[in-house]
């Protein structure tokens, strides 16, 4: 019965309608208060309307202060963000598409915010009548953005800037990208080498090893250490030190740091103490052989000079009897004792010749003339064929002339002995920068490679009578003068010996 006189009533129905209308306003209302996000609605002039709660957490300005007030004239926004604003109204009303705008808020105590908002339109009967527009507090990811930024160009600056080269690889051991350091050491320009493989700046024989090395530390994440040589765009080589470091995202290997030292001063710096080193060494192994060749070489000699007139006597006494006849061989074991004696004797010699090599004494001279009366004190053999070639206008020389020819003749007579069968000499003299470079190439049985290196110390020698004293006073005799001594063989193929001397322009 009440359900008919409700339904029979229609003013009933329209407070029914109302009452109802006003509750989903309300609950509305309470949802766009309650709202975790900043809402604030205008009309279609820019007026405000209403704000939620969180508008005026996030603000500082109560509704009271903002409501019925002009939100683009209260000076919480920037001029810039009141134009782009209404720019972005206009296009609302035009129906397009909203967009969401990040812009600066200015709140109440002054600080401003970073905001995120996006616009829509509130109508009533289909007709536009304003905006309501939804904004969340962004100021904490902008402010890491901004860090972010600030360390990306701290962190860019830093390699740019680096004193060492450094070159960013992907997992395909590709380069993506270097700093300045790396361009000038190596040459390359980070736009030509982006893309190429590392391959470009390795020595082709180390290409196997650092491949290996390289997918290592890739897999295990490992830093990689290591003194390599590394070939500029050029083609010349230099010495570094390398560190790999690996660059992870996450659990994943995305790619590789390689930092790259130059230290070819320091591999200078080892080399010449190396070098200082075995000249000090060798320096008090002279001493040494001069201190015993002092000692012992006058002492030897008396005995060996008195067995050599036995042998003189004995000779003569067998020779005038039947002995002779009737035993050659002691004639012949006469003639071996007499040869021993001589052997021994030179090796004195060598020995007080190598102890007692002085200060020179210089003078200017003429290269060519030095070689040639070398080759006077030397009994050439006939069946090897000598060639000189000594340049007219090679520059004189500040030497002592008998220590220089006692060099030269050392280096023909080794070259001699190493072509018993026969063979070719070939001397030649140049000039080279502020040198006269004289060299002694023969066609003998050559060096092993193995003892090419030791060939210049004392008391060394791969001769079976030899004592390793010649080589070793050539080579005091050319420091002696600030020159230098080198030599190239090949075993069964020859040995070129290669003197360097300070010339003097007259």
């Amino acid at each position: 019965m009440a359900r008919g006189k409700i339904a029979s009533n229609p003013s009933t129905l329209v407070e029914l309608g109302v009452k109802e209308l006003k509750q989903s306003v309300k609950r509305l209302q309470a949802l766009m208060d309650e709202a975790p996000i900043g809402i604030c609605n205008t009309d279609l002039k820019g007026k405000i309307t209403y704000v939620n709660k969180r508008f005026e957490e996030v603000s500082g300005y109560s509704r009271e202060e903002v409501v019925g007030k002009n939100g683009l004239k209260l000076g919480i926004l920037s001029n810039e963000t009141v134009r782009l604003l209404a720019k972005r109204m206009k296009d609302r009303l035009m129906e397009r598409p909203p967009r969401i705008l990040e812009m600066q808020f200015k709140c109440k105590d002054g600080h401003w915010i970073w905001v995120a908002i996006e616009g829509e339109l509130i109508r009533e009967q289909g007709i536009p009548v304003g905006f309501q527009i939804i904004s969340r507090d962004i100021t904490g990811h902008k402010r890491a953005e901004e860090t972010l930024k600030r360390q990306e160009v701290y962190f860019q600056q830093l390699f740019d800037d680096s004193p060492d080269a450094i070159a960013l690889l992907d997992t395909t051991d590709r380069f993506v990208n270097v700093n300045k350091a790396f361009e000038a050491l190596f040459g390359y320009r980070a736009e030509e080498i982006k893309g190429r493989p590392i391959n470009d700046i390795i020595v082709p024989e180390d290409h196997m090893e650092e491949a290996s090395v390289l997918s290592q530390a890739v897999l295990s994440g490992a830093v990689m250490r290591k003194e390599v040589v590394r070939r500029r765009k050029d083609g010349s080589v230099v010495d570094v030190s390398t560190l790999g470091y690996p660059i992870q995202f996450g659990n994943k290997m995305v790619g590789v740091y390689a930092i790259y030292s130059d230290i070819t001063e320091r591999k200078q710096a080892e080399e010449a103490l190396k070098e200082a080193q075995e000249r000090l060494i060798r320096s008090e192994k002279l001493v040494a052989i001069g201190q015993l060749a002092s000692g012992v070489g006058h002492e030897l000699r008396n005995p060996l000079a008195a067995i050599k007139n036995a042998v003189l006597y004995v000779r003569r006494k067998v020779a005038k009897s039947e002995l002779s006849a009737t035993e050659p061989k002691v004639l012949e074991f006469l003639d071996i004792v007499d040869e021993e004696v001589n052997s021994s004797n030179k090796v004195i010699t060598d020995l007080l010749s190598f102890s007692r090599v002085a200060k020179p004494t210089v003078s200017l001279v003429n290269v060519g003339s030095i070689i040639k009366d070398a080759l006077n004190h030397v009994a050439m053999s006939e069946n090897v064929r000598l060639t000189m070639d000594v340049d007219p206008g090679l520059p004189m020389v500040m030497v002592d002339a008998a220590q220089i020819r006692q060099v030269f003749i050392n280096i023909i007579l080794n070259a001699l002995e190493a072509m018993p069968e026969g063979g070719r000499l070939e001397i030649r003299a140049r000039s080279k920068a502020e040198f006269a470079t004289v060299g002694f190439a023969d066609t003998g049985c050559g060096i092993p490679e193995s003892v090419t290196d030791k060939i210049f110390d004392p008391l060394f020698t791969t001769k079976p009578k030899g004592i390793g004293l010649g080589l070793a006073m050539c080579k005091s005799i050319m420091e002696g003068h600030g020159g230098d001594i080198g030599v190239k063989s090949k075993e069964g193929k020859g040995t070129t010996f290669t003197l360097s001397l300070p010339t003097r322009v007259v």
